[in-house]
Order: structure tokens, then sequence, then C-alpha cells
């Protein structure tokens, strides 16, 4: 039978890491999934398939072996935090038959179970988040023993590299741009432009801005992030027609096409954020000044692109410099 393709190429995030993941597991020993799930999950033991020496049988029956699996295993992937759904749970408990092995795996990126887990209070439930599953797949594929086959252990890596680019291993909800020019822009109009389809992390809840040697006080909420925006005349006539979002980005069309800061024609990924008076937008104490230096000792700039952070970090009263942040 046809396996699946290893990485799908699916754009939506939960399919892409779903399919992804299922890839890498239908290509992996089962023994090796068993003991990977188990360890996310925190259960002692998973056991899809049984090996038995001399099993009763019927009447006076006693065949020599028997290798048996009876058990189903469905899967719900969020790649955002406090998404699941009570009732989305309930409808996927009535997919379980009831017979053999079943269970539920539940992944997400939250840092805790989330409270609908819980209150559903069903044992066939059963909830990690990447990070366990990262660290399982690490606990493996470091086995001294050496057991894990090569080809297996590049697999496994290869998920664990796309679960980190995708921001579903740590806790950095906060993205950092380069923006010598972007910061003034968004001091104007609480928008950020930049390239189409560039790669941002999933689950960012927060914007900053690293301009003039130091990450700047106002980190803004991302109220709304769209990629592949037409900069037009007629594009930005069609969006003032629409709903307050379609209104707010056709402003930040029609206000780069007047100031001439974006060509017209092309199209460019836009961020609307939360405005700097709004409550919505954190406000540091102060700028975070730049304190990187090379392996030399020289001055260095802290991004030339976008890194990510964690905001209940980077809002800790203590950090005042960038090497704060790797702090505990």
């Amino acid at each position: 039978m046809p396996k699946n393709p290893l990485f799908s190429t699916y754009r939506q995030g939960e399919n892409r890491v779903t399919s992804s993941m299922v890839a890498v597991f239908e290509r992996i020993d089962l023994s090796l999934l068993e003991e990977i799930l188990a360890s996310a999950a925190g259960e002692s033991s998973l056991q899809m398939v049984s090996f038995t020496n001399q099993p009763p049988g019927k009447g006076h029956s006693v065949p020599d072996a028997r290798i048996s699996a009876r058990f189903s295993y469905w899967f719900e992937v969020k790649t955002s935090r406090n998404v699941l759904s009570a009732d989305q749970l309930t409808e996927h408990l009535a997919n379980l038959g009831g017979d053999g092995d079943e269970r539920l795996f539940v992944i997400t990126p939250d840092p805790e179970q989330p409270s609908v887990v819980q209150d559903l209070g069903d044992r066939r439930v059963v909830w990690f988040n990447f990070r366990s599953l990262f660290d399982a797949i690490e606990g493996v594929t470091n086995d001294p023993a050496g057991s894990v086959a090569e080809q297996t252990r590049f697999l496994l890596r290869e998920l664990q590299a796309l679960l980190v680019h995708d921001g579903l291993v740590d806790t950095d909800d906060v993205v950092v741009v380069a923006a010598r020019f972007a910061y003034p822009e968004y001091l104007k109009q609480a928008a950020y432009i930049c390239q189409a389809e560039r790669p941002f992390r999933y689950g960012l809840t927060h914007l900053g801005f690293y301009s003039n040697g130091a990450i700047q006080a106002h980190v803004p909420r991302i109220r709304h992030r769209e990629d592949l925006v037409a900069f037009t005349k007629t594009e930005a006539a069609a969006r003032k027609l629409g709903a307050d979002t379609d209104k707010a980005v056709g402003a930040v069309i029609e206000d780069a096409l007047i100031t001439g800061s974006r060509e017209e024609g092309e199209q460019y990924q836009v961020f609307l954020l939360s405005k700097p008076a709004d409550h919505d937008t954190v406000q540091l104490p102060r700028p975070i000044t730049n304190d990187t230096v090379d392996k030399s000792g020289k001055p260095c700039a802290w991004t030339m692109g976008q890194r990510y952070v964690n905001l209940a970090g980077l809002t800790r009263p203590s950090v005042r410099v960038t090497s704060d942040l790797a702090k505990p």
C-alpha cells in the first residue's frame, strides 16, 4: 500500500503538521512508535501488537503462539493555543467503537493540559503537547544502545525540525523584526508590511520592533495577518467596501501607495496591529538595549531579520539589555 508523502505540502498548519507526523509514524517500527506515544502521553505503556506463547484457545486447543492487534488510535492536532473545543472532542469520541485498546490523542502547543480535556473526564482522551512529543523523540533517538536505525533516526529528527520551525515546541509567542523603517510606519498606521510569503511561526500573539540598536518599548498585539495582498488602487478601493478588517487593510494599501513606500502592483504580507496607545499593546518600561557582541567582542545586531521571544520573559522588570532575555 502506498505511503503518505513524507512531508506534506499542505499550507494550513494543522493539516501540514498532522500529515507530516503521520507520514513519519507509518515509516517507523511499531514498537518504537508505542514507546514514543507512551512517553509523550506519560503512560506506562501502550500495546499495539501483542505476542503470546501458547495462548489459551477454545476447548482443548492450545496453539503454539499468537500475534494479535486490537487498537484504534485517533488524533486531534491543534497548532494554536487555547482553541480546543469540548464539542469537537465529544464528536470524535463517538467514532470510537468500544472494542480493543482505543485512544483519542489530543496534541496541542498549550504548556498545560487544556481544561476541556479534564472536564470531559474520559480516560480514552489522552492529551500531550508538542514539547512532550519532541522530548519523547529525543529520548529514543539518543538511546546509548544505538537500537534506532539510522533511517528512522533521520525521519524523527526531520519531524523534530518541523515542530521547531513552526514554533510548536517552545512558548515563544512574540516575533521581533528588524524595523529601521517599519517601526515609524507602525507608529503611523498600526501595521507591519513585509515581503509576500515570508515564513513566520504559528501561535504568535505579538510583534516587536528592533530599531536603533534596541527592542522598542511598543509590543503590539497581532490583530490580523494576511499574505499575498495586492497593493493596487483597485484593491484598496474594493477593500473600503468590506468589513472593518478589509477597510483597515485597504487603508494600509492606500497609504503605502500615496507615500510611495511600496511598489504598486506588487504583493505583500500585511499585519494589522493594535495601536500604540491601545490596552492590547504591551508597553515595556524602556527599550531593551542590544548588548550582543560577536566572537571577537565587536558589537553586532541582535537580529537582521526576525527573532522569537517569550512575552512573559520580554516583560520581566529585570530585562534591560538583550542578553537578559537568555537568563532564566
